[in-house]
């Protein structure tokens, strides 16, 4: 079985510095320029067709990221993802569905990412109990989540991509009406 081609991009992890030269008289003090940034983090420098990153070693200073989209060219700027939000309604009723939105911060995480829902075990139900942000895109992924019974319930979220989880959303859940 043969494994498709996926977008890949190599990005600065570390600026690209350069010390511009100076003149000075001898016997005077040089004031020497500051340092300039010819090439900021988060600069894509190349792209790539991969199967997989396995076997793959970024060079210092660079890191590969999963462009799903291919939505990034060389010189472009990617700023990888390094945490995501859980949000929702605080309140709401048992039997009646509520939506939740995860949404990954900056341009998405470097790889796809699995979040995995949780209700700790207080029976209700996801639309879907897990969803996935796709590498290099910060696409909001929602789902539903129906409460099974009155009290409070605490949704949590956790991730394969190593981003920063969410708080928990603590939501309180009404009775249903008879």
């Amino acid at each position: 079985m043969t494994t498709a081609a996926k977008n890949y991009i190599l990005y600065r992890t570390a600026a690209f510095m350069y010390q511009p030269g100076y003149a000075y008289t001898q016997g005077a003090t040089p004031s020497v320029p500051a340092a300039q940034v010819s090439s900021p983090v988060g600069t894509v420098v190349g792209t790539q067709q991969m199967t997989s990153l396995t076997g793959v070693t970024a060079p210092d200073g660079f890191a590969y990221a999963l462009d799903a989209a291919g939505k990034y060219s060389a010189g472009s700027i990617y700023t990888p993802s390094t945490e995501y939000t859980l949000s929702g309604a605080s309140t709401a009723t048992a039997g009646t569905a509520l939506t939740l939105t995860l949404t990954p911060d900056n341009d998405g995480p470097g790889a796809d990412t699995t979040v995995t829902l949780s209700d700790g075990n207080a029976g209700g139900t996801f639309s879907a109990d897990t969803v996935t942000f796709s590498g290099c895109t910060n696409t909001a992924q929602t789902v539903t989540y129906t409460p099974k019974a009155a009290g409070t319930v605490t949704i949590s979220a956790t991730n394969t991509g190593g981003l920063t989880n969410p708080a928990s959303l603590s939501v309180t859940v009404a009775a249903a009406a008879a």
